[in-house]
């Protein structure tokens, strides 16, 4: 049985922990959860490879990780394994938007992990600062 909750912490761990600013992460977390809440999967993963200047490392740790997130072995979705942004946006329009059930997942999953993260750098700013 896929527990998505465990599986959105571990991911969200894994990008508050891999980016290096947690205020940038923050900002292009939520900016990211809004695209996706509004928009869907595809336009979240665009607006994730249209990053550009300070924001193009976060959107790229951010894209990578959601997409490692579907390779578990309960979803069974084999998305690219390359960092490719056009590959990913293949799969998600040929894989994922096709059927409404996985499509959904994901889009649940994808939100859990970016509160997740939007929490986790939060935290990790606020013990910076009592560091500091």
């Amino acid at each position: 049985m896929l527990n998505l909750d465990q599986l959105a912490a571990q991911t969200a761990q894994r990008i508050v922990n891999e980016s290096g600013n947690p205020k940038e992460l923050d900002t292009l977390a939520t900016k990211t959860l809004g695209v996706l809440q509004e928009n869907g999967v595809y336009a979240c993963s665009l607006f994730l490879a249209s990053r550009s200047g300070k924001e193009e490392k976060i959107a790229g740790i951010i894209r990578r990780q959601l997409k490692d997130a579907l390779a578990t072995q309960e979803f069974n979705l084999q998305p690219p394994s390359t960092d490719d942004k056009q590959a990913l946006l293949d799969f998600l329009a040929s894989k994922i938007a096709g059927n409404l059930d996985t499509l959904l997942l994901v889009k649940a999953l994808w939100e859990q992990i970016l509160i997740y993260v939007r929490y986790g750098a939060k935290a990790k700013d606020a013990g910076q600062k009592k560091e500091g």
